[in-house]
């Protein structure tokens, strides 16, 4: 009840022996929620206390399902040896799991990001920070509060945070509440008790380079509260959450939520998912680093044409040279997603299993430095030199841990031999106990002369068992331990101490390779954020090779980049819809937009035409040209756009109570306010339904 009074908004995973049992309301809702069998337990009042449990060594597939549905789950572990504990056994909550900093292995979708965010409001500015756990990313945005709908409730549907806390929000929350119902009703909301005494900026300072820290000046709080959440959440270092990034608008294309989903960019408009999408044409990443990178760049694509260019010189370099390219995808095939591998090592929930996959990871990164060393392009050299092989840890690893270790640490047989002289004696002991007792006894027969056998029992443990008939003096240091009918069993001080080691050596064996394993992870922690730089560049790597790939299975070419605010295609095609047409062929098509005579297209024609595809077209190829990627056209010269709008066809928001035409109203008013004369906006079908000058005064 004392534990239970610390997390009343969690369920209470409470250690009992082999299991964690949950009581009370907990135990109603665990055993609802996860299908367990709910039992009583006496707890002093006439009725039984409802309860419900899992074995401990199972218990993460239970919180992740859990965790999942929404809830946080406080773990509380026995703190001492109950074989040693006088009355209760001393217990305490070690950590809470919750959506947002779940680190389980299975638990989040590898080539996702998982965040969580933090609200926070002062003197009319509206913070942001969402931090992915699982890698050690921070993003941090800012907006006016009378423009919150715009801006903050677009970075909520872009970046999906599975779980929210918020401080100082005042009325402003209740529209964020709104917002999350409808849009994201899987997203836990907790309020944040931020203590007005504490500098949370100041406390956040230390994470991050200063240089990045430094432009945060208005989330400066926001940031630290998150960080201060999920450290009190984790109960571990978090030292690995080191790289903060602007959510920038003046450096990237703003693609809206609404145009995300209209476009089929990374979820398709029928379930949300990501079949007959840009992303599932264009993912061919072999990490799982990679492919959450590729999600990155195709929702926030470049504006400025040197860094386009940069990303396209490398595109091209794989795209030009086959070898390198298979060669790369072999070693990348090799890595795992040790991003989030580095994570659990911080946090102290790295299994062995985990740091075999970081070995062999490592092990692969020397081939991938000799494969880039022959490319031309000027961002493959920079990553490659990013690109550490970390000697170091690769040797600890291959000294340290077997190649084909326990699944968990607690039942051993992880730690490598050699690595511990300790551990080997320990070993050979339990291995070679037999041969050591028939070695003492014929050493003891030799010495002393007399017939002698080794025998053991429980009650007594190990001893020499000499018959009456040996009339021989029995040496000082034989200690008698038993007298039978015809013989006496002794017991010598070597005997004495192989009986201890021999019936000690399984748990001293456990306890010491669980430090061992403890020691090595430590040892690992100082190298993380090196590892980390490391881990990024391989998924930048990944991000090109990917780009790459698409373009040489699908076709496509380089387009050109100018800035003549010109956007001209010859021969564009749909690369999504090409993709799916089986046993049909994409007829291509032109498009020329400039600011002189082709400012403003009307498309018509009858249904099932091609219309919407045709515009779509046009705004998906931008926004491939400006992640970097070729292009499915003949030829294509595009000037970077600076925001893509889209209004399409007929949806209405039930939920909120808003008819198909107030969408589009919204939608458009939405465009007018935030078009500058180098977006470019895809209208189709306005104001249908409604009177003619509606649709003339919206066009005009």
């Amino acid at each position: 009840m004392e534990v239970k009074e610390q997390c009343q908004d969690k369920i209470l995973f409470f250690r009992l022996g082999d299991f964690y049992e949950m009581f009370f309301d907990d135990a109603l809702t665990a055993s609802r929620e996860l299908d367990l069998t709910l039992t009583g337990r006496a707890g002093g009042n006439k009725e039984k206390v409802p309860m419900c449990g899992v074995p401990f060594h199972s218990a993460d597939t239970y919180i992740e399902r859990l965790v999942h549905k929404g809830y946080k789950v406080a773990i509380c572990e026995q703190m001492e040896d109950p074989k040693l504990a006088k009355g209760l056994v001393k217990r305490k909550i070690i950590k809470v799991i919750t959506p947002g900093t779940i680190t389980l292995e299975n638990a989040v979708a590898s080539k996702q990001n998982n965040y969580i965010g933090c609200l926070n409001e002062k003197e009319g500015i509206l913070s942001i920070a969402l931090m992915d756990v699982t890698t050690g990313e921070c993003l941090w945005a800012d907006c006016a509060a009378s423009v919150m709908e715009d801006s903050l409730f677009d970075i909520l549907a872009v970046y999906e945070p599975s779980e929210l806390i918020y401080a100082h929000m005042g009325k402003d929350m209740d529209a964020v509440r709104e917002y999350l119902r409808s849009h994201l009703a899987q997203c836990t909301v907790t309020e944040f008790p931020a203590d007005d005494n504490v500098d949370y900026s100041e406390q956040a300072r230390s994470y991050f380079p200063p240089e990045d820290f430094a432009a945060a000046t208005a989330a400066g709080d926001c940031i630290g509260m998150l960080l201060a959440y999920v450290s009190d959440v984790m109960q571990s270092d978090i030292s690995h959450i080191n790289s903060l990034e602007h959510i920038d608008n003046d450096r990237r294309l703003v693609v809206d939520a609404a145009s995300l989903r209209h476009l089929e960019i990374t979820q398709n408009v029928r379930d949300g998912g990501r079949r007959g999408t840009l992303l599932d044409v264009l993912d061919k990443t072999q990490t799982a680093m990679g492919g959450r990178l590729l999600r990155k760049w195709l929702e926030a694509p470049l504006i400025r044409i040197a860094d386009i260019t940069r990303r396209q010189d490398a595109v091209e370099d794989f795209v030009l040279h086959e070898i390198m390219r298979q060669d790369t995808a072999d070693v990348l095939n090799r890595i795992y997603d040790f991003e989030r591998i580095l994570t659990r090592i911080e946090t102290g929930t790295v299994s062995p299993k985990d740091l075999v996959a970081l070995r062999e990871s490592l092990a692969v990164i020397p081939q991938l430095k000799n494969v880039l060393a022959g490319a031309s392009a000027d961002l493959l050299h920079t990553l490659n030199d990013r690109l550490q092989t970390h000697d170091d840890v690769y040797d600890l690893l291959c000294r340290g841990i077997k190649d084909e270790p326990g699944l968990v640490i607690r039942n051993g047989g992880v730690i490598r031999d050699g690595f511990s002289p300790e551990l080997d004696e320990i070993r050979s002991i339990a291995a070679n106990s037999h041969a050591f007792l028939q070695e003492l006894e014929e050493k003891e027969k030799e010495k002393t002369g007399i017939k002698m056998k080794i025998g053991y029992t429980k009650v007594f443990g190990y001893y020499f068992e000499i018959s009456h008939a040996n009339t021989k003096p029995i040496p000082d240091y034989y200690v008698r331990k038993q007298t039978l009918v015809n013989a006496e069993r002794y017991i010598t001080p070597e005997l004495k101490e192989f009986e201890v080691k021999v019936l000690t050596s399984q748990e001293r064996m456990l306890a010491l390779e669980y430090k061992l394993f403890g020691d090595i992870r430590r040892q690992i922690q100082g190298h993380i954020p090196a590892m980390q730089a490391t881990a990024r560049a391989i998924a930048r790597i990944d991000c090109l090779y990917s780009l790459a790939c698409a373009a040489y299975d699908n076709r496509y070419v380089r387009p050109s980049l100018n800035t003549k605010a010109t956007i001209s295609i010859k021969d564009g095609r749909h690369p999504i819809i090409e993709k799916y047409l089986k046993d049909e062929l994409f007829v291509p098509n032109d498009v020329t937009l400039n600011h002189e005579d082709h400012e403003i297209l009307v498309i018509t024609g009858p249904n099932m035409a091609g219309k919407s595809t045709y515009m779509r077209q046009v705004a998906v190829l931008v926004l491939m040209a400006q992640v970097g990627s070729f292009i499915p056209a003949k030829e294509g010269s595009i000037c970077p756009v600076d925001r893509i709008f889209t209004r399409i066809g007929a949806s209405d928001d039930i939920l909120t109570g808003q008819s198909t035409f107030m969408m589009e109203m919204k939608e458009v008013s939405y465009i007018l306010k935030h078009a500058t004369s180098r977006s470019l906006l895809i209208l189709d079908e306005i104001g249908r339904g409604t009177s003619t000058f509606d649709g003339m005064s919206i066009a005009r």
